[in-house]
């Protein structure tokens, strides 16, 4: 699809939000059909998440929600116990007069999270699954099925299978009396469609300046207009129906910073979760259905939780604690996005050459760590990641988790990473806009950043610590790009190695010896060889299991035969092919050394240079300016 016809088709959607009214009688029936068109806000957040569905997540026990996926990473946990809140508000149970209080470090993505339910609820409510019908006119865009009166609502339940809470709001009561003669049948119904800049369903609060802030931002307040136009501060129309609660009503309210309103604020709040009703002056309790989402940072959660004045507001909050991410992968996932996000510097302009996001993600993950007695921090990174480190293996993790309640609360925060890195880049010719992005250059800029962070010296030494550690992990890494690169320049090399190994454990555990190829001579079968390319299988074969490693290797070459697939080779074989690359390349160490060393390479240097670069640039994601900085940075690893 062209842009063009994309802003066609969008702008014919715009066009099909508005639509004709039905009535109640036709409601009701469309409601017994789909019980789900008359869902509480919690039910229909439930049904949202729910509907993207959801898989096992990446450490034991845990869930991964599809709703969440592509813009929150490595949030799981929390992220689960979100899901379960809306899943047990949907019940009908007491979760649901309870507000949900995301708390945790700055830049935790809390706010993220409930834009995320926003975006997704307008989206929702576009779908015929998620469809929303309100009181036509209605300033709270109510729900129809209040129209029914009490008697009749036990009976409405066993037709439409929907329990009826609420009452109208004083606006339609009026209309229903002074429009329709009383006769409720006669109402329209209208679908509506959330969104939060029409503020249909949608509404957000943040406290402000303590002397401008004023309660009718939550209740609304009068409309002195409408007063001199019906006489009466007590009409319904005189009010102005513009506060954050009517607004929400049907959907989401998003509190943001909760904790730092003022006492008379929250307790609005607390009636407002408690008993789904708001307050308004010469007015009765006006009923609202919206689920209170609200976030705040760590700081705040702990002082109010520690004062015995905030005992009401305390019971009537589900906590849910959102740490930084611990997962290395996952961090480098959130630095792409937020790279990605910011309008002045696009992917197109930034060249971020492999392992630098990785480079600058260990460090701030292993900042967040909390420490264990048996397992070191690189080894608790590494195995948080997905890699089993000595005798640690993945299904230890919760267990781990479970003895480190506090981790991910403290540490370097992704967007002062990102901020780093944005002004590490630096520029790729003279004159240009364009830059690039290295491991290397990554991790200088945070060495600079955290010698200037004011924080005491034990705290700067422990970061800068952090960042050795995760340089040792990234040297190997660039080694490793580099070995990989240059070895399709020595595939010959390879295969004949393979073919040599193959050769060998072959006449092993059969018992026999080898020829010589030049000489004829029997020999032994090269243990030297053998294991030594073994060692370098990732993970390492260890002398006890080398035996079962070989029969299962000549298994896999009689498998292949007989099935008529290709014969093992070094290119097919992806277990054999890291020991054979780390043999191959420790045994080429010098020539490699040599070569990327050397200024003026001769013809035979300069072609295998230039197939390297060729390598990276092409399969491995550098750009010139990169691959010729990774080949010189590692020429200097290989002469120390």
């Amino acid at each position: 699809m062209s842009f063009h016809q994309a802003l066609q088709q969008a702008a014919q959607q715009g066009t099909a939000q508005t639509t004709d009214p039905i009535s109640v009688n036709e409601y009701i029936d469309r409601v017994a059909a789909h019980p789900s068109i008359a869902a509480t806000a919690h039910q229909r957040i439930n049904d949202m998440i729910s509907a993207a569905g959801s898989q096992p997540g990446q450490h034991s026990g845990e869930t991964s929600y599809r709703f969440f996926a592509g813009e929150l990473f490595g949030m799981d946990v929390p992220l689960d116990r979100v899901a379960r809140y809306f899943g047990t508000a949907a019940l009908g149970h007491e979760t649901r007069r309870r507000i949900l209080l995301l708390w945790g470090p700055p830049g935790g993505a809390k706010s993220t999270v409930a834009a995320m339910l926003k975006r997704g609820l307008e989206a929702w409510s576009q779908s015929d699954e998620g469809a929303v019908y309100a009181l036509d006119g209605c300033p709270m865009h109510e729900e129809p099925l209040h129209l029914i009166p009490a008697p009749l609502r036990a009976q409405a339940r066993d037709y439409t299978g929907v329990r009826i809470e609420g009452e109208l709001c004083p606006v339609c009561r009026h209309r229903l009396g002074e429009e329709y003669g009383g006769d409720f049948l006669r109402f329209p119904v209208q679908r509506i469609f959330l969104s939060e800049a029409r503020r249909v369903g949608i509404a957000t609060f943040e406290p402000g300046d303590p002397k401008s802030m004023s309660m009718e931002q939550l209740t609304g307040g009068m409309d002195w207009k409408a007063i001199e136009r019906y006489g009466s501060d007590a009409h319904p129309l005189a009010l102005d129906w513009q506060g954050e609660f009517s607004k929400a009503n049907r959907g989401l309210f998003e509190a943001v910073e909760l904790l730092k309103n003022p006492a008379e604020f929250r307790n609005l709040f607390l009636t407002m979760a408690q008993e789904k009703q708001f307050k308004v002056p010469k007015f009765g309790y006006i009923d609202s259905d919206c689920a209170i989402v609200a976030h705040t940072n760590e700081a705040e959660f702990r002082a109010f939780m520690a004062d015995a004045k905030n005992e009401a507001l305390k019971d009537r909050l589900v906590t849910v604690s959102v740490p930084y991410n611990v997962r290395v992968t996952d961090e480098e996932r959130i630095y792409e996005k937020l790279l990605s996000d910011r309008g002045g510097r696009t992917s197109a302009e930034m060249h971020v050459a492999p392992h630098a996001l990785r480079a600058a993600a260990m460090v701030a993950v292993l900042s967040r760590l909390s420490e264990h007695e048996n397992l070191g921090f690189v080894e608790k990174m590494k195995l948080y990641d997905g890699t089993e480190v000595g005798e640690w293996k993945l299904a230890q993790i919760p267990e781990i988790k479970r003895a480190a309640d506090h981790e991910g609360m403290t540490g370097l925060g992704p967007r002062r990473i990102v901020d780093i890195l944005s002004g590490a880049a630096e520029p790729i010719g003279d004159g240009g806009d364009d830059k690039y992005l290295t491991p290397i250059m990554a991790l200088i800029a945070l060495t600079d950043q955290i010698e200037r962070m004011e924080v005491p010296r034990d705290e700067r030494e422990r970061l800068q610590a952090f960042v050795v550690d995760a340089r040792k992990e990234i040297d190997r890494l660039l080694k490793d790009e580099v070995r990989k690169a240059f070895v399709p320049a020595f595939a010959e090399h390879a295969q004949r190695l393979l073919d040599n190994y193959l050769t060998n454990i072959e006449a092993y555990c059969q018992g026999t010896n080898t020829q010589d190829p030049i000489t004829k001579e029997d020999r032994d079968p090269d243990e030297k060889l053998m294991r030594a390319i073994e060692e370098q299988v990732r993970p390492s074969v260890a002398e006890s299991a080398k035996d079962t490693f070989r029969q299962g290797v000549l298994m896999r070459i009689g498998i292949a035969l007989r099935t008529g697939q290709r014969p093992l080779s070094y290119e097919t074989d992806t277990i054999l092919a890291s020991g054979i690359e780390e043999y191959l390349f420790d045994q080429l160490k010098d020539i490699v050394r040599v070569t990327v060393s050397k200024s003026s390479p001769d013809p035979d240097q300069a072609k295998r240079v230039n197939e390297v670069m060729r390598v990276l640039c092409e399969q491995s994601g550098y750009n010139q300016r990169s691959a010729t900085d990774l080949l010189d940075y590692v020429g200097h690893l290989l002469n120390r």
